[in-house]
């Protein structure tokens, strides 16, 4: 009876251990985890977006086609093809994250004839991304360098990391709620003059061996929301860098 009693002693002081140092995760180091999680090379997902404004949705329907890992020393690549409504059928959003952070955006609405290159101000950037609460700077995403990182807390096995960016954009910071057994982001709340103006929630799913978010939605103080379903995942298929260009854009 002693000896089970040790040895249950013993495992429980290990596991306070393990949990005591994990809470000592500087946010930098957190953060560090959470952009080397293991992604695929390739993707090739189905997307539904839902935006709830005034008592009213809108839905649209797009192909995301995305490849690259800035942590590797690549850009990052993605391109949004739209496939319905009527309205923004065939338009498309292509998105090129350089290592050092710089974002090259092209957006293409058949309507205009022509492709228009967004500018990295922070107009451009934080401009709606096609009505919905998210903006183009979110759809692009971030890179690890973008900001300086706080651990902030630690609860129910989440980290919440504080993220203050190191040149100006459309927020003054973001925070963090990061899975610490998975290292993926589960709410990141966004905040802008002292206030906070949304909240993104993720849940995932495994594909491939792969965590891969099921659902993103994102929620502003004002009221709308935006709810993206993913869905046929195709991942690590081979595809080429034609894929990003102005001439696959347009088509």
């Amino acid at each position: 009876m002693r000896k089970v009693f040790l040895l249950s002693l013993t495992f429980s002081l290990l596991l306070a251990g393990a949990n005591l140092a994990a809470q000592n995760l500087t946010g930098a180091e957190v953060m560090a985890k959470t952009f080397r999680t293991a992604k695929p090379q390739t993707s090739i997902i189905t997307m539904a977006m839902v935006i709830a404004k005034n008592k009213q949705t809108l839905s649209r329907t797009f192909t995301l086609y995305a490849t690259g890992d800035n942590t590797k020393g690549e850009a990052e690549k993605s391109i949004m093809k739209f496939l319905s409504p009527a309205d923004v059928k065939g338009s498309g959003f292509l998105s090129i994250r350089k290592v050092d952070g710089a974002t090259e955006s092209l957006l293409w609405l058949p309507a205009m004839g022509k492709v228009r290159r967004l500018s990295s101000s922070n107009t451009d950037q934080d401009s709606s991304f096609f009505g919905s609460d998210f903006t183009n700077r979110d759809i692009s995403g971030f890179i690890e360098a973008d900001f300086t990182y706080e651990t902030t807390g630690f609860a129910e096995n989440r980290y919440q990391v504080e993220a203050r960016p190191k040149k100006p954009m459309g927020y003054e910071k973001l925070v963090y709620h990061i899975d610490a057994t998975l290292f993926t982001e589960s709410k990141v709340e966004y905040f802008k003059a002292g206030k906070l103006i949304k909240t993104k929630v993720v849940t995932y799913t495994e594909v491939q061996g792969y965590q891969q978010p099921a659902t993103i939605v994102m929620t502003s103080t004002s009221g709308s929301s935006t709810t993206l379903t993913l869905s046929d995942y195709r991942l690590d298929t081979p595809f080429t860098d034609a894929m990003f260009t102005e001439r696959f854009l347009k088509q």
